[in-house]
């Protein structure tokens, strides 16, 4: 039955269940297919969460747009302009390369807004780990939760203490060359610089000051969609590579940090973006 409104109810409920999905597959054999120019890998586990994510969004929000990793944008109702219209940003099953190796690091990523004069405006924002069964929740204006614990971006203010993360998903060729380079130059001026594999993980690990900052470029729109939620809900600063207020729809660079630690890792990466 259609619902009028998604709330964190729900959100939390759709997310849990994509988890268990992935959980079924985890350390199990299942097929793994490579994506087209050598853009990774994609499992059984991404497209069974992907379907299960979709079909209840469907069934209660019939009218909302889905963008979501593997099947793309799924439009659903004719409204060319395109204002206020409710739209889901998901990754089904981020650091998929993570997952087929065993490896616990991974999550679900969900976010849902509304498209604001071609702009996302994120309302609710959720970031599952199954293998800890970490859950981070925010709804826009009302802070941001780990497991029900209201959370904050790291206070620390100096950038030599400081133990950053970034990833380097799709980066090839020259490519490369600003990503070494940013690595080198941070690593020379933190406490330290650390790829995990999956990037909505690492925002939310962000938000509650495991990390003290998150970087990196290109990414997708289902990457950061829901980190970016999370970030701003405790008390972040987020931004794109220019500085300016980020849209996960039209920015593959994402910086996020606290105030305190912005000005030096975004001075870092203007040498080399």
């Amino acid at each position: 039955m259609p619902l009028k409104q998604p709330d964190l109810k729900f959100l939390e409920l759709l997310i849990r269940q994509a988890g268990s999905v992935t959980l079924n597959f985890f350390q199990k054999n299942f097929t793994i297919q490579e994506k087209p120019n050598n853009q990774g890998i994609v499992t059984e586990a991404d497209f069974n969460s992907e379907k299960l994510i979709k079909n209840h969004i469907h069934e209660h929000f019939p009218h909302h747009d889905i963008l979501a990793e593997e099947s793309g944008l799924s439009h659903y109702v004719d409204n060319p302009q395109k204002d206020r219209q409710p739209l889901w940003i998901i990754d089904p099953l981020d650091g998929t390369t993570n997952f087929s190796k065993g490896n616990p690091y991974y999550c679900i990523s969900i976010a849902y807004g509304v498209l604001d004069a071609q702009r996302f405006d994120a309302q609710l924002g959720a970031v599952y780990q199954p293998t800890t069964q970490s859950l981070f929740i925010a709804e826009k204006d009302k802070g941001a939760y780990l497991n029900g614990k209201q959370i904050m971006v790291s206070q620390l203010k100096n950038f030599h203490s400081a133990s950053i993360v970034t990833g380097f998903s799709s980066n090839k060729g020259s490519e490369l060359k600003s990503l070494t380079d940013t690595i080198a130059a941070i690593q020379d001026k933190s406490l330290g610089l650390r790829i995990n594999g999956a990037a909505a993980l690492d925002l939310a690990h962000t938000a509650c000051g495991i990390f003290q900052g998150f970087y990196e470029k290109p990414l997708a729109p289902w990457d950061t969609a829901a980190g970016a939620l999370l970030i701003k809900e405790a008390k972040g600063k987020v931004t794109n590579f220019a500085g300016n207020s980020f849209c996960p729809l039209s920015d593959k660079g994402i910086i996020a940090t606290n105030s305190f630690l912005y000005d030096e890792l975004f001075d870092i990466l203007n040498k080399f973006y």
